[in-house]
């Protein structure tokens, strides 16, 4: 797991600079490509709030006590909430739609890596 996280994180960091590139090249493209920081920041932190809540389900079936439970889901929530309430509030800046597609990116990404790392059966041959 911890591997196809790795990979996540390096293809989202791609993803994000990218974003950051056609953000100081195009000029017209800028909502756009701001809309897609902000949305990729905000899927970012919501798989690391969905790995820390695996986790704690981990710690919670070998029967040991976690420290507290957490928001869970209303975490989540709220935090595209707020990507997509900053975005309503600077529509010049910042475009809505790219905003909405892009928090939703990560767990496309997520997959993506996963059927890449895991999908393939290895025989031990060649």
């Amino acid at each position: 797991m911890n591997e196809v996280l790795k990979m996540t994180r390096s293809v989202v960091v791609l993803l994000f600079a990218i974003s950051l590139l056609i953000w100081g090249i195009v000029p017209d493209w800028r909502a756009a490509a701001a809309g897609c920081m902000l949305g990729i920041a905000a899927g970012s932190f919501n798989a690391f709030l969905l790995r820390r809540r695996v986790d704690w389900i981990g710690v919670m079936a070998q029967g040991d006590k976690p420290r507290r439970a957490g928001t869970g889901m209303a975490g989540r929530l709220a935090m595209v909430l707020l990507a997509v309430m900053i975005a309503y509030r600077y529509p010049e800046d910042i475009s809505l739609p790219a905003t909405l597609a892009s928090c939703f990116a990560v767990p496309f990404v997520i997959l993506v890596c996963a059927f890449f790392k895991l999908g393939r059966p290895r025989s031990g041959k060649g």
